[in-house]
């Protein structure tokens, strides 16, 4: 695949993640790879279209700036997950990069569910106003960085950012 981002990137068809409904805004965009960041400690990836090369999301695990994200999954979002219980699932969240550290936002209200061993994904939007679609990234400080590490180590794969997770 050829990126505006990365160059050249090698990715095998069983990489690809398909998002039956797209996501909001890119209804049309339903095929995307998940690719690492550059530096193996970042909690940051890149949601990328396979069919627009210049169409890309930086994302992360929501737990790396909010310890306590949570959100309730119910049957539905399990069934079109084609997932037998929420632990196959993984949380991703897009942000809005800006020049000044403090002004990057995490889209909270908006997570993007994901079953990798699917290959399948969704959307979700959290109506009951607990969250919205711009929380400031550096808005929480109560969890380590060692602790959300912890937690979301396993949602993190590979080491740099031409390897697709997965």
């Amino acid at each position: 695949m050829q990126t505006t981002r990365f160059g050249k990137v090698e990715i095998d068809d069983s990489q690809v993640l398909t998002l039956p409904s797209g996501l909001l805004g890119f209804s049309n965009e339903r095929h995307f790879v998940l690719l690492n960041d550059e530096e193996p400690e970042s909690p940051f990836q890149w949601l990328h279209s396979m069919d627009t090369p210049d169409l890309a999301f930086v994302v992360m695990a929501p737990t790396y700036a909010y310890s306590d994200y949570h959100i309730n999954l119910n049957e539905d979002h399990l069934r079109k997950l084609e997932a037998e219980s929420a632990d196959q699932i993984q949380v991703r969240c897009i942000l809005t990069m800006a020049r000044e550290l403090s002004s990057i936002t995490i889209n909270l209200q908006g997570p993007i569910l994901l079953n990798l061993e699917k290959r399948i994904g969704m959307q979700l939007v959290i109506p009951d106003g607990k969250y919205n679609t711009r929380h400031p990234l550096f808005g929480e400080q109560s969890a380590s960085s060692s602790e959300r590490k912890e937690q979301d180590s396993e949602k993190l794969h590979g080491k740099n950012k031409q390897k697709a997770v997965g």
